[in-house]
């Protein structure tokens, strides 16, 4: 058992550093690369919430069927500007190619097998929580999603969306950036905001989030691509959606409508 932990976690962090390691500190992008990161970590939390939205954009959703779900679909777009635009400004700035980080298509039949195999783990636990109050209070994100199908799948696609967002900033640009100065560590420095995104949630939700940042980082080096772990976080919270909407009844309600 020890040798197979120590094969799926030392020894790949001695094959990314072999791999990635080019550029010794000290090092000024890495400065710039950080101070990004704080900058796109800032704004979402002031300028990019719901709550901003519905308090200071209501008019512009005053033509939506539903005019809670803008301010949800104003939070998943507003991941462009932070979570994409802004890295891929800092990444032109410095000079390096956006493709680099992350954006590689891997095809491996074996590592697309460990992306299934991971998922397949989680799930039995997301479907223990699934019945929780804590958990059903808090999925769907988006309150309403359940109305209709139309408004359940475009919610279910705007948070999808996020979610890619989302990788690409943590395991695309921020580890990508800093593993050519800092190796493997760049896996923990990227896992303390990762982490810290995740406070407020439940606890095994965010001690979950330590292990998958662990995990979906050193994939994520290893095999150059993020796209494994897009799929995995959208395959994990879409059944979180689904669950928590069987559990209150509304799945069967809109199966009923047709």
């Amino acid at each position: 058992m020890a040798h197979w932990i120590r094969k799926l976690t030392i020894d790949q962090w001695r094959a990314i550093d072999a791999d990635m390691l080019d550029r010794p500190l000290p090092e000024r992008r890495v400065i710039w690369v950080l101070l990004t990161a704080t900058l796109c970590l800032i704004l979402p939390i002031y300028l990019g919430s719901p709550k901003f939205a519905d308090e200071h954009l209501q008019p512009v959703f005053e033509g939506f069927p539903d005019r809670h779900l803008g301010p949800w679909l104003y939070w998943s777009l507003f991941k462009i500007f932070n979570y994409v635009l802004l890295p891929c400004l800092c990444l032109r700035l410095l000079g390096d190619r956006i493709a680099d980080c992350g954006l590689r298509l891997h095809r491996s039949r074996r590592t697309w097998g460990l992306y299934a195999a991971l998922l397949v783990l989680v799930l039995p636990v997301v479907v223990l929580a699934a019945d929780s109050s804590a958990f059903l209070d808090r999925y769907p994100r988006y309150p309403h999603a359940a109305a209709t199908w139309s408004r359940l799948v475009l919610w279910e696609a705007a948070y999808g969306f996020q979610f890619a967002a989302l990788e690409f900033f943590f395991r695309g640009f921020l580890l990508f950036s800093l593993a050519r100065s800092l190796g493997s560590a760049a896996i923990f420095v990227s896992l303390v905001p990762y982490t810290m995104i995740h406070f407020g949630k439940a606890l095994p939700e965010t001690v979950g989030s330590v292990i998958a940042g662990i995990v979906l980082g050193t994939l994520a080096l290893r095999t150059r691509s993020i796209y494994g772990g897009v799929l995995l976080h959208c395959g994990v919270a879409w059944t979180m959606d689904g669950l928590a909407l069987a559990h209150r009844g509304d799945l069967a309600r809109l199966l009923g409508s047709g």
